[in-house]
């Protein structure tokens, strides 16, 4: 019996096992899959159609879009036909397909879990280095570096197929890659959260000030020009204010969806044999959660971002 990776498709048995896990999965993709696709194929049509979307954070956007949709195209649909045909009875070549789908599972999985985890980090750096980050932060540079996070993924995947200990490598893969890395991306959100803090106290006290010294050289100039100033926000601040937001619901998404995988899979890797096969039915539906995440992030940037409903209105209208 092969297994797969500690936060893909699970391996599955030839004879016997609970059907009633197939059944649940093949349908529940059998309706995320084809939204799944849709979903992000418009995201990336919004994005080259859309200037707006011409900035060094939209190359994340771009990159999660894409493996999004790597997911939905390829290891999705293989899955709905192999759990149906699992569901109909046991096949051995299912069992081969499902070592296949976990290798290029993994490296969708890991790559969104990475490229979250930087775009958190480039936003703390806008926010607490604003002028650094006009320096450092380019197209280029972040294209460049969700590239080299694919690579990564794809290259710790190849390693794990070529021979490397097994047991190993799903036990780093889940501890770094499904654990550290999101725990380095909520602290990494709250050190984001405390800078854009001090950052807008620094604005509110400096405004104040001007606003003092326009009162005391003219009275009339300052009730004229103070309101609009200490009521509205620059475009500046709404920008940093909706990536802090946009940032979380991110998070929110792998909070939800990644946990439920990764704690069936420590149960599983530290188990004995009775308990797995207890675990099993239980393990097999919770990786669905991870599929889930795949749809929510398109859909997330569709509600939280204006400017994308803006470029898919304008899209549609030409055509």
């Amino acid at each position: 019996m092969n297994q797969t990776t500690a936060n893909a498709t699970p391996e599955v048995p030839l004879t016997g096992g609970p059907t009633t896990a197939f059944l649940i999965s093949g349908t529940f993709l059998a309706v995320v899959c084809p939204l799944t696709v849709l979903s992000n194929v418009l995201l990336l049509v919004a994005i080259y159609k859309g200037p707006t979307f011409r900035t060094p954070s939209a190359c994340f956007l771009v990159g999660l879009a894409f493996v999004d949709l790597i997911t939905g195209l390829i290891p999705e649909p293989m899955l709905i036909s192999c759990y149906f045909m699992m569901y109909n009875g046991p096949n051995s070549g299912c069992t081969k397909a499902f070592d296949a789908m976990g290798y290029l599972m993994a490296i969708t999985t890991n790559t969104s879990y990475f490229i979250v985890l930087t775009f958190t980090l480039v936003q703390y750096v806008a926010v607490a280095f604003p002028f650094k980050f006009q320096i450092l932060i380019t197209r280029r540079r972040i294209a460049a570096c969700v590239a080299g996070l694919f690579f990564y993924a794809t290259l710790f995947e190849i390693i794990r197929a070529v021979g490397a200990p097994e047991e190993v490598m799903f036990k780093i893969d889940l501890i770094l890659h499904s654990t550290v890395s999101l725990l380095l991306t909520i602290i990494t959100y709250l050190l984001l959260q405390r800078a854009f803090g001090k950052q807008m106290k620094y604005r509110r006290a400096t405004l104040l000030t001007t606003n003092t010294a326009v009162t005391e050289e003219s009275p009339e100039m300052s009730r004229a020009s103070r309101r609009p100033q200490s009521s509205k926000r620059t475009p500046q601040q709404l920008i940093e204010k909706n990536f802090v937001r946009l940032n979380l619901m991110l998070i929110v998404i792998l909070l939800v969806c990644s946990p439920p995988s990764a704690i069936f899979w420590y149960i599983y890797l530290y188990s004995d044999e009775e308990t797995k096969q207890k675990i099993w039915t239980a393990r097999v539906i919770a990786e669905n959660t991870l599929y889930l995440k795949f749809l929510l992030d398109p859909l997330l940037f569709a509600w939280h971002m204006p400017k994308y409903r803006k470029a898919l209105k304008n899209v549609f209208a030409r055509e």
